[in-house]
């Protein structure tokens, strides 16, 4: 009976070691949070860039600006000329970084956080700027951009009309109209003249899987204008 009981007991304190050794992990390591997005300081939304380094006629040091955001290791800047649609693509850890620019020239930029361990990153708002020329008082518009339909989508629709909307902005604030180009080619032929809106009803032909192109001519009250990109979407 002792030897019994004894055999039990050695058995349960057996079990009971090799549980906690063989399952034993430690403490568990903390889990690594996504980054946030950052928030952009300056060039500032929608204005004119007066301020940066002049390295020649042309082009200009420009240093851009945001406030850190929490769980981020590093970040990557996306600058687009707005003109000739080159971006370039900046890596830094810190919260500025300089850049060469074009002068007399629109630009969008945009951040996107990054935290090693993760694949997921923030991006943040995409904001536009009109870097400064010499001798310059009045500015071009902005670009414009698209609304509805968004590049590339696909529509669904019964309806023989679309609507076409999209975004003006002007370092000037002086935007009087838009020219609209809509066709089944690319680039589309123009359509409208003086569109005093931001948008505008087209016909499609649904049913059928047509590509459609459109872009816009954006003109300010000193008739300086700015071209779009050519947007598409399809109809079903």
């Amino acid at each position: 009976m002792h030897k019994f009981l004894i055999v039990i007991i050695c058995s349960f304190i057996l079990l009971v070691s090799c549980s906690s050794g063989d399952g034993e992990t430690g403490n568990p390591e903390p889990a690594i949070e996504t980054p946030e997005a950052a928030t952009l300081v300056f060039p500032y939304e929608n204005e004119t860039c007066y301020e940066g380094k002049v390295l020649s006629a042309s082009e200009s040091e420009v240093t851009f600006e945001w406030n850190p955001s929490t769980h981020t290791d590093s970040y990557t800047i996306y600058i687009k000329n707005l003109k000739d649609g080159q971006t370039q693509t900046l890596n830094t850890t810190t919260f500025s970084i300089a850049a060469k620019l074009q002068r007399n020239a629109p630009y969008s930029w945009q951040v996107e956080s990054k935290a090693e361990g993760v694949s997921e990153t923030a991006k943040s708002p995409v904001w536009k700027f009109y870097n400064a020329g010499e001798g310059t008082d009045t500015y071009a518009p902005f670009p414009a951009e698209t609304l509805y339909p968004e590049m590339g989508s696909i529509i669904d629709t019964s309806s023989d009309l679309i609507t076409l909307s999209w975004n003006g902005s002007d370092p000037d604030n002086d935007i009087m109209e838009y020219d609209v180009y809509f066709d089944t080619v690319t680039p589309p032929l123009h359509f409208e003249n003086a569109v005093m809106t931001n948008s505008l009803n087209v016909s499609v032909s649904p049913g059928n899987g047509t590509i459609y192109y459109w872009s816009i001519v954006t003109r300010d009250a000193d008739n300086n204008t700015s071209q779009s990109e050519v947007f598409q979407f399809k109809v079903n």
